[in-house]
This record gives C-alpha cells, structure tokens and sequence, in this order.
C-alpha cells in the first residue's frame, strides 16, 4: 500500500507540472540545416555494461555529420525503472529518449501527460521512420486521445501462452499436450520420473484465460474475446480466476509446486539454466531462445495450448521509446532514430557495438561474442532496454535469437486465425475519476495474488470469495463501471 501511494503522490506532483508546461510550438525547435552540437540524454532499462560508453562515444564520432550529437546514455535497475521514471517526471528532470513499455510504466506516464506528442515532429524530423510506422498500422496503439505519444516496436509475435519441459528428460509428444488437463498429466509424470527435481513454479493465470477465451488488457481486467459485447470484468472475479486457484491449491497439497516457493528466495531462470526445475510456462518465442544450459543435451519440449482458443498477439506498446515533455532536443532525437531505421551501419553499432571489441561476425553474418565472453561477463552486445530500438529488418541473430528468429516468429503469429489484435490494443485506463478506489483494490489484489498463485492462500474456493467481498467493499463496483465507460468511449459506443 506504501508503494501505491507513494505513485499516487508522484502522479499528482506529474500532474501538476504538465499542466504548466510549455506547449512543442513554444519550445523553439531548430531546424536540420543548423545542427549545433546536443548531448542527448538517454534512459535504457536494467544495468550498465563496461564498454557502454565506449560505444556511444564512436557512434557520436562516426555519425557527427548526420547528427552531431554526444550521448549520455543511462541506465536504471529493473525493480525501480518503472517508479524512478514516473519520479524523474514528476521532477521535471529532463532526458530526451527512455525505454518503456505496457509493463513497466508507460500507462501512467502516458495518462499524465509525460510524454511528448509526436504527430508533427515525427513526419518532418523522421520521415522514414513515421511511413514505416504508417505501412505497419501499429501507431494507433501508440496514440492517446488523437496524440502519438511513443514509438512502439516492430515485431509481430504470438503471445499465445505454451508450455515447456525438459524434452531430453522425457518422452512427451507435444501434439498430446494442449490443454491444462495434459499439463498436469505431464507433470505427475515427470514429478513421479524426477522426485528431487523442481517441477512447476506456479499455475499460471495466462493459461486460464486462454481455456476461456479471456484476453487480458491491463490494469487486472480482462473480457471475454468470443463476445459481440465488451463488458469488462475483474480477473479475479472470472470462473478462470477460480480454477487457476483450484488447480494450484492442489499441486501444491501434492508437491508439484514447492512450499517454500514464496520463500526460498532463488533465482528460478538459474534453476532452470542448472537443471533443477524442469518446467516453464512460456510463449512461442521463450520456448525456441536460447538458454544458458549446463547439461549439455538440455533443450526444451514445448507445446502451443489451446489453439483452436482465441487469444492476443502482444501488443506493440510491450518494448518502445518515448520522448518525454521535457526533452530539450526533440527533433535531434528523432533524427538519431530516423537514420536507426534506415542504416544498418548505426544499427549495428547501437545493438552489438564496435566489431572486434564488443562483438565478432560469424560467416552467415550473425553476432556472436568476442573470445571469452557470454551473456555473463559481456562487455555491451545483449544490453537489456534494446527491445524499443529493435528493427527486424536489420536484425542479424545472436546468441539469444538466431538468425531469422523473429521472422519464424511473425510467420508462427500469422499462422493462426486465433491468434488475434485485441480489440483494445492501446485502451489507457484514465484511474483519476477512482483514483482512491483504484489504489484500495490494487493493494487488496496484489496482497492476495502471490499466494493464490502457489496454492498457498489455503482453501482456494474460499480465498477467492474472500478476496472478491474485499474488491468490492473497496470500490471495485465503481472501478468497473467506470473502466466499462471508458472502454465505450474507446469503442465509439455511445
């Protein structure tokens, strides 16, 4: 609850100061032909890599014609980005380009006000990248009441939710595992194989949904894909809610998720990379990217669940770039980005870094790391918060995602009809009018989530009739009839 007002403060400090600031037309944009020198600041995601600056050094010297700017390029650790962006904001810090996306905080900057509207800087300072945004269609999920106010990646891709297991360690034909029922055959089996191994971490809400054609769209509402109507409800309210809290109940009573999962405090992707936990519910991508595997045969078995279901392709606003309000070089910003759509040289130079110090070739034109080094000790390529700069048609493959990885990945989207863009791509709940209410069953949720998620939250069936009793004592009537609004007017529904 500290944590949610804490954001609530920060909104209304945001608030408060984009509500004074200056319009794009009064900032006083130059023009290309001037070109003095700008240091653009930059904010990526997670940790700073040793030859970071190295690299952005070169990339000012090598592109000093086209852009003549320096780069003071930052980085914010994972658990805080999210709240340190929404601060800086409500600061009035200035940068001039930040990583985001659906995850992290972009829904509350864009809500704020925060980000920059771009709808006549970009066709003007980049043109190239602004006609391939116009051929893709993906802006309009980008675009908050009329304004573009961030660039959203270009990857196309299923989010239709999988599941993996340990294909070298049993024998499991992916075409019999389609449903929750043959996941949880599978895991008896391999619990029955493996006694001393993890078997599954969780019951994953995702596959829920999916079994009942729920599509999630954010702030822990969902709706249910196969209707003609859109009425909103709150997940925990759904019958999906409650047998994902049944099912998890149970593998925890039997073992199949371990009881001090909560408490253990491991890191599950290096018990997985050690051969400890020998399951993952995934996607197409997670089940086909490489892992840091210590057994030497180790490789996944997967299986697509439900695909006869419907369910959403992830969104365009899951990796992108937004210039905040307070950047003082907009248009330079916009340039750097223009020539990354249109240059494979700075492409490179941007993802890998400098050939021979931060990465090496391999014949087939992939990256690869220099001698010595890994995902562990690499010294720039892999740098995390590149998902927004991600171009497809200049991606090379690496040790992560093989060459053509994402085209494989495009086509495998395209492959089944139900594979579907939600309807409400884009839709940005507005919680001002509840914003009291929001906070109150976002606390209460969140509280009761990591438990029923282990099976740890005692009888599932009264958990959630619990849990719901206190949603709605909290306001979550309210929440939805607005959220239901809003979605109308989203729609165009009078």
């Amino acid at each position: 609850m500290k944590k949610v007002l804490a954001m609530l403060v920060a909104a209304v400090m945001c608030a408060a100061l984009f509500a004074g600031c200056a319009t794009e037309a009064e900032t006083g944009y130059v023009t290309e032909s001037e070109l003095e020198e700008v240091t653009l600041r930059f904010i990526f995601f997670d940790t700073k890599r040793p030859a970071t600056d190295q690299v952005w050094n070169a990339i000012s010297e090598k592109f000093r014609e086209e852009l003549n700017v320096k780069f003071d390029v930052q980085f914010i650790a994972g658990s805080d980005y999210a709240d340190r962006i929404l601060t800086m904001a409500a600061a009035g810090e200035r940068w001039d380009l930040n990583f985001d996306g659906d995850w992290l905080s972009y829904y509350r900057m864009a809500n704020l006000g925060a980000y920059m509207t771009l709808n006549d800087l970009m066709p003007v300072y980049a043109p190239d990248l602004y006609a391939a945004y116009e051929a893709s269609g993906v802006l309009g999920a980008a675009t908050v009441n009329g304004n573009i106010v961030a660039m959203p990646w270009g990857n196309v891709m299923s989010n239709r939710p999988y599941f993996q297991w340990r294909g070298d360690l049993i024998d499991a034909d992916p075409a019999d595992i389609n449903t929750i029922e043959d996941v949880e055959e599978l895991l008896y089996r391999l619990q029955e194989m493996y006694p001393g191994k993890y078997i599954v971490e969780n019951a994953d809400p995702n596959a829920f949904f999916l079994k009942h054609n729920l599509i999630d769209f954010g702030n822990e509402f969902v709706y249910d894909a196969t209707s003609d109507v859109i009425t909103v409800q709150h997940k925990a309210t759904t019958p999906a809610y409650r047998e994902r809290a049944q099912y998890a109940e149970k593998w925890q009573m039997d073992g199949l998720i371990w009881a001090d999962v909560l408490l253990d405090n491991l890191d599950h992707n290096v018990l997985i990379n050690q051969g400890q936990l020998i399951t993952k519910w995934g996607t197409y991508e997670f089940s086909r990217s490489a892992r840091a595997w210590i057994e030497p045969d180790a490789h996944w078995g997967f299986a697509e669940l439900y695909p006869g279901h419907l369910y959403q392709n992830r969104t365009a606003l899951a990796n992108l770039v937004a210039i905040p309000r307070t950047s003082a070089n907009p248009e330079r910003t916009l340039m750097f980005l223009n020539l990354l759509e249109t240059n494979q040289e700075l492409y490179d130079m941007v993802h890998y870094g400098i050939l021979g110090l931060t990465y090496e070739l391999n014949e087939d034109g992939s990256a690869r790391f220099p001698d010595g080094m890994d995902p562990s000790n690499s010294n720039f390529m892999l740098w995390q918060g590149r998902w927004g700069l991600w171009k497809p048609h200049f991606m090379r493959g690496d040790f992560e995602f093989p060459r053509g990885f994402w085209y494989d990945e495009l086509v495998h989207a395209r492959s089944n009809p139900n594979n579907i863009v939600s309807a409400l791509d884009g839709f940005n709940f507005n919680a001002e009018p509840v914003v009291v209410e929001m906070s109150q069953i976002s606390a209460i949720f969140e509280t009761m989530e990591d438990l029923l998620d282990v099976g740890l939250a005692g009888d599932a069936d009264a958990a959630i009739d619990k849990l719901i009793a206190d949603l709605e004592r909290a306001g979550l009537d309210r929440v939805t009839e607005e959220m239901q609004r809003q979605v109308n007017a989203f729609l165009g529904i009078e």
